[in-house]
């Protein structure tokens, strides 16, 4: 090898040396400055600021109690009275996580009673979980006086207006071989490291957002706020998931009058054994904050409007009438800014309106 071709190869070899230290350096920076706080497992928060990237809504913080009573799981259950059963998707099974996750603490807490809460099955239709545990006799067994059933108001219509089996039913005690929904398992799963593709989409999402509400491409829709309803670094910034616009079209007159008919009929089947029926449509985060969303190009849900004005022989939790009034008043992080979920500060102000004498 001449000594020309030497130092060709040595000017190559250093050039990608170089190239490779500012590739890992770049890296380190961009996982220090931003990434680390959405990606990393030492990190709790939400899945909008995750899928988005958006560092600036993430609110961090960690599971942990302060209220004088707790819920049981169903799991824990051995033959206390119940005032309250609940039954629902993941805002009844502490998604939201950081402080008082359960709003069955709240409940327990404020009524000074027992509250047990059901975490349902992958195969299940929830509400027809109400219905098999009416008619194999594990609602006898555990006598509650009221029952709640909650759903996220996005999925509502669609999984509950339509093909209800009011006479399913499963044997409680087989039911140990069907698969939990997995609301309630722990663990942030595995870590990441600073090398990881995550930063490339977080710089990528930075430029994107600025032409589109989603960066083309990401399940995190953004807009600005009037005003400064979250304690995030971005105070008015409003994160929200894609379903929440895609799903407002479902809710017609005719499928909201569907689904109130499937729980009348419920609620007539617990009546039948003493148990008052109550629904809790959890509002979505985009139809609570639309007022709020400066120049809205969005169509608005009408849900709650459709389901207000309908015959109930249930009780209705209305999510969306008792939680506006807090943002008119300005209260900050009734959802968590990086969250499809609301905070503690929700679940405390349903509770402390909705009482269980």
């Amino acid at each position: 090898m001449t000594i020309k071709k030497m130092s060709e190869y040595k000017k190559y070899t250093l050039r990608i040396v170089a190239f490779l230290l500012f590739f890992i350096a770049a890296n380190a920076v961009v996982w220090k400055c931003w990434t680390e706080k959405i990606l990393s497992s030492e990190y709790h928060g939400g899945d909008l600021a995750r899928m988005g990237y958006l560092p600036d809504s993430k609110l961090l913080r960690t599971n942990h109690e302060d209220l004088p009573l707790r819920h049981l799981e169903d799991t824990e259950y051995q033959g206390q009275p119940i005032k309250v059963l609940t039954i629902g998707d993941s805002f009844s099974n502490g998604g939201g996580s950081g402080k008082n996750r359960y709003y069955q603490d709240y409940i327990a807490s404020i009524n000074h009673c027992n509250v047990l809460n059901i975490e349902p099955y992958q195969s299940q239709n929830f509400l027809e979980l109400v219905v098999t545990l009416l008619h194999n006799g594990y609602l006898e067994k555990v006598r509650p006086e009221y029952l709640i059933f909650s759903a996220s108001e996005k999925f509502c219509v669609e999984k509950y207006a339509l093909g209800i089996d009011f006479s399913a039913k499963t044997d409680f005690a087989q039911s140990g071989t069907l698969q939990r929904m997995g609301y309630n398992s722990t663990g942030n799963g595995p870590g990441v490291t600073f090398m990881n593709e995550g930063n490339f989409k977080f710089l990528l999402n930075s430029f994107l957002y600025r032409f589109s509400d989603r960066a083309f491409f990401s399940k995190t829709f953004t807009r600005e706020l009037s005003a400064p309803l979250f304690t995030s670094k971005d105070p008015r910034r409003l994160l929200f998931y894609r379903d929440d616009i895609r799903k407002t079209a479902l809710s017609t007159p005719r499928t909201v009058s569907m689904l109130n008919d499937n729980l009348n009929t419920v609620a007539d089947m617990l009546r039948k054994k003493g148990i008052r029926f109550y629904f809790m449509p959890c509002v979505d985060k985009y139809n609570l904050y639309s007022d709020f969303i400066v120049d809205n190009p969005y169509p608005r849900s009408t849900f709650f409007e459709e389901l207000r004005k309908l015959p109930k022989r249930y009780t209705l939790i209305d999510t969306k009438a008792i939680l506006l009034p807090e943002l008119k008043r300005g209260t900050k992080d009734i959802f968590y800014p990086d969250d499809t979920h609301w905070s503690w500060k929700a679940s405390e102000k349903i509770f402390e309106t909705v009482r269980f004498p």
